[in-house]
C-alpha cells in the first residue's frame, strides 16, 4: 500500500487508482500517518517551509500561568552558618571536658562552732619527693589527660639562708 501511496504523490498513478485510494486514506490511520510523513519529506527536499510553529508556541506560552518558585538560599551563607555552629559546638565540647574533671565536691571539716580554722603548711620530709613521684599515678587527676599529669605537683620551700 505504501508503494501505491508513494506513486500517487509522485504523479505516477492514473485517475481511477487515485480515486480508489482516497477513501482508504480517510479511514486508515496508519495510511494517513504515512501520507503526512511523505508530504513532510517532500517539503523538506524541495525546501518548502512548513507552518510557523514558533508563533503558536509563543501564544501558548503567554497563556500558561506563571509558577512562582521559592528562591534558593545563598549556599555560601549556609556553609558559613554551619561552620560557625560547628566551631561553637567544638569549643563547648572542649570546655565541658576540661571543666568536668576539675570540679570537686566541697570538703566538709568537722570543727567546733565559732572556732577559727586556718590552713597550715607542713614541711615535707627528706624522701617526700621520691615518694610522691613513685605514687603519682594513684593521685586524683582531671579528665584532661596529657602532659599535666607528669608535672611535679609538690614544691619544696627553701629558705634563702640554706642556699
Amino acid at each position: 500500500m505504501k508503494d501505491t501511496l508513494s506513486a500517487w504523490m509522485d504523479g505516477e498513478l492514473d485517475r481511477r487508482q487515485a480515486d480508489a485510494l482516497l477513501p482508504q486514506i480517510k479511514h486508515d490511520a496508519e495510511l494517513r500517518r504515512n501520507w503526512d510523513c511523505y508530504h513532510l519529506i517532500g517539503d523538506a527536499l524541495r525546501g518548502v517551509d512548513g507552518p510557523d510553529l514558533s508563533a503558536g508556541i509563543r501564544v501558548r506560552l503567554d497563556v500558561e500561568p506563571t509558577v512562582l518558585a521559592p528562591r534558593r538560599r545563598n549556599e555560601k551563607l549556609r556553609w558559613a552558618a554551619m561552620s560557625m555552629a560547628a566551631g561553637a559546638a567544638a569549643v563547648m565540647f572542649v570546655g565541658w571536658m576540661a571543666l568536668s574533671g576539675t570540679q570537686q565536691e566541697p570538703v566538709q571539716i568537722a570543727a567546733v562552732p565559732g572556732a577559727n580554722v586556718q590552713p597550715v603548711a607542713v614541711q615535707a620530709g627528706a624522701g617526700a619527693n621520691d615518694y610522691l613521684l613513685a605514687h603519682q599515678r594513684y593521685s586524683p587527676s582531671s579528665a584532661m589527660q596529657g602532659v599535666a599529669s607528669y608535672v611535679r605537683t609538690v614544691a619544696e620551700e627553701r629558705s634563702s639562708a640554706r642556699r
